[in-house]
C-alpha cells in the first residue's frame, strides 16, 4: 500500500511516480521496511549530530533562507540533534505490518496564523536535498501542492507549520510575511522507499526538506460540503483509507460516501437547519447511513 502513495501533479518531487517495469530485475536489493527504519534512523541521526543550522538568524519576521553546515570539534553552535522533535509516523505495508518511523523536524520559525491539515492545500517554497548535501529539488518561488497528493513525510512536517500574514501591494502582487519555516528529516520509509522520481534520488534515501508556509486552504476534494479531514471515520485525524461504503474510494473522494445512490451533499442538511441530519437517530449521520 505504501509503495503506491505518489500522485497527479506535475511536480518533480511529489507527484510523479517512476513505477518499475515488473519483468525488469531490480538494480537493488528490495528491502523490508522494519529493517530499512533502522537503516534510515540512523543515518539521519548521524546527520543531525553533525550538522547546523543559521538559527540566530530566524528571531525576525524577516525572508530568511535556511543554510545548513557541519559542525567542527571547536564549536559552540547547537547541532541540528539538539534543536529537532520527533514525530512518529505509522505506515502499514502491503502485508499488513505496521512499521513506526521517525520524522524529524525544526521548526525556525512557527508562523503567525493557522496550520493546515494533512489534507489541505498549501502554497509553499521548499528545498529538497539529499544527507549527501545534493539538490534535487528547489521551488524558490511558492507554488500550490495539495498535501494530501502528497509524500507521506511531507504532509506530516508541514502540517506542523503555521501559515503567515500577506498584504497587497500598489502593483498587485501580494507579499507574505510572518510565514512559518521548518526543516523536515524524512525516512525513506515515508518518503519514496524503494521507488523515484528520476535519476537523482538513489533507492530507500532519506530525505531533507526546508520548506517556507506562506498560505494555506481547507480542502474538500469532492466538493460534497464537508471537508476532506473531516471524512475521518476512524478518528485518526487522516482521511487516508477511511471508505464507508467499501467501493475502494476513499470517503475524501467519494460524492456518495454511503453508496444509497443519493449525494452526500444532498443528505448533509436537508431541512437546512445547519445541522448535520440524523433522521433516525441512531448516531450515524444519513450520509454515512445507508438505511436513511
Amino acid at each position: 500500500m505504501k509503495k503506491k502513495l505518489f500522485f497527479l501533479f506535475p511536480v518533480l518531487l511529489f507527484f510523479i511516480q517512476c513505477d518499475k517495469d515488473d519483468n525488469t530485475t531490480p538494480t537493488y536489493t528490495i528491502r523490508d521496511y522494519s529493517e530499512q527504519v533502522l537503516v534510515d534512523q540512523d543515518l539521519l541521526e548521524t546527520y543531525l549530530k553533525t550538522h547546523t543550522y543559521n538559527y540566530e538568524d530566524f528571531n525576525n519576521e524577516s525572508d530568511v533562507k535556511i543554510k545548513l553546515d557541519t559542525i567542527t570539534n571547536d564549536s559552540s553552535r547547537l547541532s541540528l540533534f539538539e534543536q529537532a522533535s520527533i514525530k512518529t509516523v505509522d505506515v502499514t505495508d502491503t502485508d499488513g505490518q505496521i512499521t513506526s518511523h521517525n520524522l524529524y523536524y525544526i521548526i525556525a520559525r512557527e508562523g503567525s496564523n493557522r496550520q493546515p491539515s494533512v489534507a489541505d492545500s498549501v502554497y509553499v517554497a521548499y528545498d529538497g536535498k539529499l544527507i549527501d548535501g545534493s539538490s534535487f529539488d528547489n521551488r524558490k518561488f511558492p507554488i500550490w501542492i495539495d498535501l494530501a497528493n502528497s509524500l507521506q513525510g511531507f504532509r506530516e512536517g508541514v502540517s506542523e507549520l503555521r501559515t503567515g500574514k500577506y498584504s497587497e501591494n500598489l502593483n498587485g502582487t501580494i507579499e507574505y510575511n510572518s510565514f512559518g519555516v521548518g526543516l523536515f528529516f524524512i525516512p525513506s520509509g515515508i518518503g519514496y522507499f524503494e521507488n523515484t522520481s528520476s535519476g537523482s534520488i538513489p533507492e530507500y534515501s532519506p530525505l531533507i526538506f526546508a520548506v517556507k508556509l506562506m498560505t494555506h486552504t481547507d480542502t474538500d476534494h469532492d466538493n460534497d460540503g464537508i471537508l476532506s479531514i473531516f471524512e475521518d471515520i476512524d478518528g485518526d485525524n487522516k482521511p487516508f483509507g477511511d471508505d464507508t461504503d467499501g467501493d475502494n474510494l476513499w470517503n475524501m473522494y467519494d460524492v456518495d460516501d454511503d453508496g444509497d445512490g443519493v449525494l452526500t451533499v444532498n443528505e448533509l442538511d436537508k431541512n437546512n437547519d445547519s445541522i448535520i441530519d440524523d433522521s433516525n437517530n441512531d448516531g450515524i449521520p444519513d450520509y454515512l447511513d445507508p438505511d436513511n
